[in-house]
């Protein structure tokens, strides 16, 4: 059931990517739901799950935006293990602790895509991608996790989420 429901919201995510959120862009910047959710399930789930989850949101991501396949599926699964790293050790009641873990997944995020980007022969303005992008989408990435982190937290609470040890 726990399986059915995280493939449900990240699928229900990339469908609100895609039409809904499209409305809500500043600057010609959209946030970045699918690595907040990443984010958000590695802090409440650990490294392993974390890992997980970002191996299939990016494979999602990947398939269905038709990038550089296996882009995001690195990144977010590397993101997802190394911020799942310090689940043990989060006070996941605190808020803020999804902003902080946002701001830095979202620069490494950016940082990791144009290290393979550049790798790959291919061409982004670096200027460009700190000034305009990065710095604009942490800011929004940082407040819409907020609401993300609220929606899946509390949706973790319910029994039908735990982990079951036999």
């Amino acid at each position: 059931m726990r399986a059915l429901i995280i493939s449900s919201i990240i699928i229900l995510n990339f469908l609100m990517q895609s039409t809904l959120l499209q409305h809500f862009r500043i600057l010609e910047i959209l946030p970045n739901t699918s690595l907040i959710i990443v984010i958000v399930f590695a802090i409440l789930s650990g490294k392993k799950r974390g890992a997980a989850i970002g191996f299939f949101t990016g494979m999602v991501q990947d398939i269905l935006l038709g990038n550089m396949l296996g882009a995001n599926t690195l990144i977010y699964m590397i993101i997802g293990y190394n911020i799942g790293i310090f689940e043990k050790n989060i006070y996941k009641d605190n808020y803020l602790t999804p902003v902080f873990f946002t701001i830095i997944a979202t620069i490494i995020y950016h940082l990791m895509y144009y290290v393979i980007m550049y790798m790959t022969h291919n061409t982004i303005n670096i200027f460009l991608l700190f000034r305009k992008i990065i710095f604009l989408e942490v800011i929004y990435n940082a407040i819409v996790s907020i609401f993300v982190y609220r929606a899946i937290f509390n949706i973790s609470k319910h029994s039908y989420m735990k982990v079951k040890i036999r």
